[in-house]
């Protein structure tokens, strides 16, 4: 980039092929860490980020990103000042989000807790499921009514349901958010059906890249939508909570644990997180499942070192089943 703000080819092309080479360097270690272990490579994974950052703190590569923004190459909010743009757009890239493709914006920039968040779009989530090798990626999401917010009272919820799938190292991998189990979008004024239904298909593509890669993220439209101003559509038909059986409850939180099951890459800890997810689908009464808990699953879940937030979601699984058990 020039002093007159001019983005030359020879700068673009220069930064493109600098972090081009970085993101090879990311890779090959993503294919040592599963020969070598993750701790091998973990501070050289540091070095090339590090690497990455020098690329993009750069003033011209600076200015590259900011002219992207204002252009719309990737979709951020007006509150957001120049500082936290280039902070969130530079954890985009470093994610392998592009910064201008010509399926559109990869990344949505947002305001929360006065930091800048970074949102995956339905074209990011692509674009990091054909990297990884990944094909006939497909994804359909249908909506199905609305309900309370059970996060935000007074405010409703558009229903989205629907499946997505790939091709990845040969295998088939799917996921699936049944009707009677939907999605809660938040509702507001500026939706409408479609925006609604590729709102549904990024969240299927989020837990499809989540089962292909293991990278499981707190997902932010529950955080930055919910506040949005509220449109209820009054003829559309609502499904109550009371309605969701005991079964699809079971069947909503095991898909998760299933997906992130298939994200292990190691064989045998794949194998010993999912013999817990089958010792609690073949408990055949409550008392069974209860004695499991400490002698079998506990200690598995120590061995394999799962985060706080797994294994509150494998005692929901618990929890799920002896009702499912108990149900008459």
């Amino acid at each position: 980039m020039s002093k007159n703000g001019i983005i030359t080819q020879e700068a673009a092309r220069a930064a493109g092929q600098a972090i081009k080479h970085v993101s090879q360097g990311l890779q090959g270690l993503a294919e040592r860490e599963a020969m070598e272990g993750a701790m091998a490579v973990t501070f050289e994974r540091v070095a090339l980020l590090q690497e990455v950052s020098r690329i993009l703190d750069q003033p011209e590569v600076e200015g590259m990103i900011l002219f992207a923004a204002k252009a719309g190459e990737f979709e951020y909010v007006e509150t957001l000042n120049d500082a936290q743009i280039l902070t969130g757009a530079k954890r985009a890239i470093c994610k392998g989000y592009l910064l201008s493709a010509k399926e559109g914006p990869h990344f949505s920039l947002f305001k929360s807790g006065g930091k800048c968040t970074v949102m995956p779009k339905e074209a990011g989530y692509r674009h990091q499921l054909a990297l990884a090798g990944c094909t006939e990626i497909r994804v359909t999401a249908v909506t199905c009514g609305t309900r309370p917010s059970p996060n935000a009272p007074g405010k409703q919820e558009l229903l989205v349901y629907g499946e997505a799938s790939c091709v990845f190292s040969g295998k088939p991998v799917v996921v699936k958010r049944p009707k009677d189990m939907p999605y809660g979008l938040p509702c507001h004024e500026a939706g409408g059906p479609d925006s609604y239904e590729a709102k549904g298909r990024r969240r299927l593509l989020k837990d499809l890249w989540a089962a292909v890669s293991g990278e499981f993220a707190a997902d932010l439209d529950d955080v930055v939508e919910a506040p949005q101003p509220v449109v209820i559509d009054s003829t559309a038909t609502r499904l109550p909570d009371n309605e969701i059986s005991p079964q699809a409850l079971y069947d909503g939180t095991r898909s998760e644990l299933v997906a992130y099951a298939t994200g292990i890459q190691d064989e045998g800890m794949r194998l010993a997180f999912q013999s817990i997810l089958d010792c609690i689908a073949k408990a055949e009464d409550v008392a069974a499942l209860r004695a499991r808990w400490q002698p079998e699953i506990v200690p598995v879940l120590q061995q394999l070192q799962v985060s706080a937030k797994t294994r509150k979601l494998v005692e929901k699984l618990c929890q799920q089943r002896a009702a499912v058990l108990e149900a008459p």
